[in-house]
């Protein structure tokens, strides 16, 4: 009897001395938030860090301000460590979790962040299935190949009608731009069919055409590249410089058509509108050449764009081809080497070029070796 009366005393012991431990560890909890609060995170942290006991380690409260101080001086992987054991001892918390998410974020982990949005989504769709939430979603989708999920989820952004279109357009591009070419390729079909999406939600965003632009640029798709740079022109009347760009756009998608004189026409409204653009001005000088048509109107052209841009390559090439044709390969030949030296030595067409002048002025064995090099760069 009196045994058991001591283990009966021992046991009251034990549960008095938890529940003191319990009450220690609320009140130095309370001062900790205080400290934090008021700037001091690194005296909360040696208060919290001071409750050792076994009580303390399973404090779900205790490891979360725990982490708050630890990120308050920029130890993220330890602040990682104790949130994530808050959020193990009661998985129902869902502060610990969005805390644990954001640091999953700022640490570049956004498959482990995905998973827990995912699971924030799922009690509160309304509060985390949002433009936020959905692009980092979206990357973690991606980094695992899950591709179907990928595409809903940036469709969800496309359809969020709380998110501008200048933003949905920074999305798809982050998010598209991350793949290699052949997976590009592969998934072309989506993207076009995303790119679709957005400029049918978003039919006044200039951002959404301009990528239904460059995605049916890449697909050769010139109709369509025709189709949406006149919508941008239209939704920017008065934006000159768009304007001339997409004409110029309009001219050389008409021109790869086969269109000859409906390009021309275009470049000559776009010339109209700004005389000295060079992109409009060097293109249309080298197709004239290429039909060996007004070559000096096109001469003019092209010495405009050498005067604005005198070290770019391309527009060298079309000074120096023009010359040619007009049989003046001697005041040709400068132009060929000042474009090597500026970086057309690694495209085919100004070295081929190169070289056939070089051929015109019985310069045999140097044609040779540009020929040969150009050769090498063929594709």
């Amino acid at each position: 009897m009196k045994k058991l009366a001591i283990l009966l005393l021992a046991l009251a012991f034990l549960t008095q001395a938890r529940a003191q431990d319990d009450v220690d560890i609320d009140d130095a909890i309370v001062q900790a938030v205080n400290l934090i609060s008021e700037g001091r995170p690194a005296e909360a942290e040696a208060l919290l860090m001071a409750q050792d006991s076994l009580s303390a380690s399973r404090n779900d409260a205790l490891q979360y301000y725990l982490g708050m101080c630890l990120i308050a001086r920029g130890d993220f992987g330890g602040a990682i460590s104790r949130i994530g054991e808050a959020a193990r001892l009661d998985p129902s918390n869902v502060t610990y979790k969005e805390e644990l998410a954001g640091l999953y974020v700022h640490t570049g982990d956004s498959e482990r962040a995905s998973g827990l949005l995912e699971e924030l989504a799922a009690i509160n769709p309304r509060k985390y299935r949002n433009f936020y939430t959905l692009s980092i979603m979206a990357d973690a989708y991606r980094l695992r190949r899950d591709y179907e999920g990928f595409f809903n989820t940036l469709g969800s952004i496309v359809h969020d009608e709380t998110v501008t279109g200048e933003v949905k357009n920074k999305v798809l591009r982050g998010a598209l731009g991350n793949f290699d070419v052949r997976t590009f390729e592969s998934l072309l079909p989506r993207i076009d069919s995303l790119a679709a999406v957005f400029t049918g939600v978003e039919p006044e965003c200039s951002e959404a055409w301009q990528l239904k632009l460059e995605l049916s640029a890449y697909r050769k798709d010139h109709q369509s590249v025709i189709d949406a740079a006149k919508k941008i022109i239209d939704l920017n009347p008065s934006d000159s410089a768009t304007v001339v760009s997409n004409l110029g756009i309009i001219g050389d998608s008409l021109h790869s058509m086969g269109r000859e004189k409906e390009a021309f026409k275009i470049y000559d409204q776009a010339l109209k509108i700004a005389p000295d653009y060079c992109p409009v001005l060097n293109n249309y000088a080298y197709f004239l050449s290429l039909k060996r048509k007004k070559l000096r109107k096109a001469l003019d052209m092209s010495l405009t764009t050498v005067a604005k841009e005198p070290d770019n390559p391309t527009y060298l090439d079309t000074c120096g081809w023009i010359l040619f044709q007009l049989k003046k390969p001697a005041l040709a030949k400068p132009y060929f080497k000042h474009a090597i030296i500026c970086g057309g030595n690694t495209h085919y067409e100004i070295l081929d070029h190169y070289a056939t002048v070089l051929e015109s002025l019985g310069e045999t064995d140097l044609a040779t070796y540009y020929r040969n090099l150009a050769e090498s760069k063929k594709q």
